[in-house]
């Protein structure tokens, strides 16, 4: 699929450039095959463990509990999983049975595309029982296949329920809920015991009483219990997309006057079917192909090569180098575990401090998010509705603006700080061709991609397509090209794409259960009633992002809260565009602020030698730049607003 998407959209731009002839069905096509790649691709992600979690608090806990609350959250995943299952099954046959078709053209029966979903869902389901298998130790196959087939027939029997429910606290609560929950439960017994059984059991009980009791509050209220309860769901080390859409099943099931267990599938449905979200795979597709490449190494020596004479040239390489490969791979975490590989021990071997290393390689990095193309900033133009092409122009010169700001950092720091940085070395013009020449159809590749992007050649999807196509095209002329990269990197495109664009689809049950209590509309009344300056507001959302930003990845965060801020920052009259780099900014702020940024503890992975401290002291001056850099963006708005501006 991953593959066809490929074919089809590259396929549409030379048809329609080249030809004038656009086609009429390749941005239907695009969207389902989006949504089988997000959901048929579930199940191998979390094989993999791919799929986002937070595990700040699990790692806390001692060794011996660890992995028993691991078990407890992952129950609670296969709780939800299975209600999906049983709502999708309902919601396809209703669609075959009334013939729903779509809008487009071609209007295609939905429920085809729709199965794909239903298919998804039921193989991740599974994936999450047979990693319970491995996780139970002794546990006999026929035990296992026991508890497999509670779960299955619960499903079942939850479908031929249908609709019947029951009182329970002046709610009417779904008998087909309680029977998946019952099978669930006796499921978690049978792998770990009457203990795991009881605290599924409890925490489900708890949790109902606690959303029945709050339906009827106030909007804040609701808010608050919603806050809570996800809190406590990531916090157990559930999968982000998962804890997303439990927190709003709940809601669903207890919170409404009237429980909405459809919407479920609904939101399952509409999560992913977005032509915007064509653009993701495409980008990292044309990333995945490049880091088997061998860019990352020789970007690197290029850059060595034109800036060693420099004073901390190794360093400036260091930045630039992770400045471009985390804009194509679209992770500031893969950039410090690639970069930190390849520029790490070569800095401090030739006798950079161990400090203005870590601090090179964890700064670097956070230039990606900002620098097109941005998977980031694709997700957040689609849930606030601002354009991606606007959003990838905002993004260029903070990031210019950024990057040269660091390596001034660095100049200074190697000039004042003596020992901090190794000797410099100049390269004759001879070495510094050589180096670059490897590197000179990636230049070509990054032209290419903006050319066809900003002279309106190609939308951000079709301009993903392309980079794809070009990429792999200089792959293949370098002689590089194999079946092996070309399989791993489908295969590796399909799972993360999957991973990502699934915490927009549990974003969509949480959100549906959000809008639905008012909790943004109520927020902004607060703050109207408080008649805050927005430079205040807006330093008080800047706060919240960096202590969220230490524990949780900007996707993730991007997801769980822009729908509650915006509109408090519309309302202080920030401009969308400008808010979208400043959030990229604060999240990237928040991956490297000591003491528990993400990427601190990566590149303590990588550098076992390199004391914590040095780390934390290396990176805390590209926090306290980064910041300025807000700082300055927030005084001179024009620095992101102008680029857009002139392109409308």
């Amino acid at each position: 699929m991953v593959a066809l998407l490929l074919v089809i959209v590259a396929y549409e731009v030379i048809s329609r450039y080249f030809f004038n002839e656009p086609t009429y069905w390749v941005t239907e096509f695009s969207t389902y095959l989006v949504v089988g790649i997000v959901f048929l691709s579930l199940g191998l992600a979390y094989r993999r463990k791919e799929h986002i979690r937070i595990e700040f608090a699990v790692d806390m806990l001692p060794a011996k509990l660890r992995q028993p609350v691991m078990n407890f959250a992952e129950w609670l995943g296969v709780f939800f999983v299975a209600v999906s299952v049983w709502q999708l099954v309902r919601f396809v046959w209703s669609e075959y049975t009334i013939d729903s078709r779509s809008w487009g053209l071609l209007s295609v029966p939905l429920w085809i595309p729709q199965s794909m979903v239903l298919l998804g869902m039921a193989v991740l389901l599974i994936a999450m029982l047979n990693r319970m298998d491995r996780h139970s130790a002794g546990l006999r196959r026929a035990a296992q296949w026991i508890s497999h087939s509670t779960v299955i027939l619960g499903c079942l029997l939850a479908i031929l329920i249908g609709n019947h429910s029951f009182e329970f606290l002046g709610s009417r609560v779904s008998s087909g809920l309680v029977v998946i929950a019952g099978a669930c439960i006796i499921s978690a017994g049978l792998h770990h015991g009457w203990r795991m059984a009881l605290s599924v059991t409890l925490s489900l009980t708890v949790g109902a009483f606690a959303y029945a009791a709050t339906s009827g509050a106030s909007s804040l209220e609701v808010g608050l219990l919603l806050l809570v309860a996800l809190i406590v769901f990531l916090g157990l080390g559930m999968e982000v997309a998962l804890g997303l859409g439990l927190t709003g099943l709940l809601g669903l099931a207890f919170l409404l006057p009237l429980q909405q267990l459809s919407a479920v599938a609904d939101r399952l449905w509409n999560g992913a079917n977005s032509f915007t979200y064509s653009a993701v795979p495409m980008f990292i597709l044309m990333g995945s192909i490049l880091m088997r490449s061998g860019i990352t190494v020789g970007l690197f020596n290029a850059l060595t090569a034109w800036m060693g004479r420099l004073p901390g040239g190794l360093a400036h390489a260091t930045i630039g180098a992770g400045g471009i490969f985390a804009a194509f791979s679209g992770s500031s975490i893969a950039t410090a575990a690639t970069i930190g590989k390849t520029a790490g021990q070569e800095m401090i071997s030739r006798g950079y401090s161990p400090r203005m290393t870590m601090g090179a390689i964890a700064g670097g990095g956070t230039l990606g998010i900002l620098i097109p193309p941005s998977i980031p900033l694709i997700i957040y133009g689609a849930a606030v509705g601002a354009p991606v092409t606007l959003l990838f122009a905002a993004g260029i010169i903070p990031g210019l603006v950024v990057l040269v700001s660091m390596m001034l950092m660095v100049l200074g720091w190697s000039i004042l700080v003596p020992g901090s940085a190794g000797e410099t070395r100049r390269y004759t013009w001879k070495e510094k061709l050589d180096a670059f020449i490897p590197v000179l159809p990636f230049v070509i590749l990054i032209t290419s991609v903006f050319s066809v992007l900003y002279l309106g050649i190609a939308t951000p999807t079709e301009a993903g397509a392309v980079g794809a196509a070009i990429s792999a095209l200089i792959v293949a002329f370098r002689r590089q090209l194999t079946w092996k990269m070309i399989t791993e990197s489908l295969a590796e495109t399909a799972v993360l794409t999957s991973s990502v664009l699934i915490i927009v689809v549990g974003s969509g049950i949480f959100g549906w259960v959000v809008d639905y209590a008012r909790v943004p509309q109520v927020m902004v009344e607060v703050v109207k009633a408080l008649d805050l300056a927005p430079w205040l507001l807006m330093v008080g959302i800047v706060g919240i992002y960096v202590v969220l930003g230490m524990f949780i990845d900007p996707i993730s965060m991007i997801l769980m809260t822009v729908s509650i801020t915006f509109p408090l920052v519309a309302l202080a009259g920030y401009d969308a565009i400008w808010f979208g780099i400043a959030l990229m900014m604060v999240a990237e702020i928040g991956l490297i602020t000591p003491p528990v940024g993400i990427i601190l503890f990566v590149l303590r992975g990588l550098n076992a030698s390199v004391p914590f401290r040095d780390i934390v002291m290396g990176a805390l001056p590209f926090v306290i730049l980064l910041l300025l850099n807000l700082l300055l963006i927030a005084i001179f708005p024009q620095i992101v607003l102008w680029l857009p501006n002139n392109m409308q």
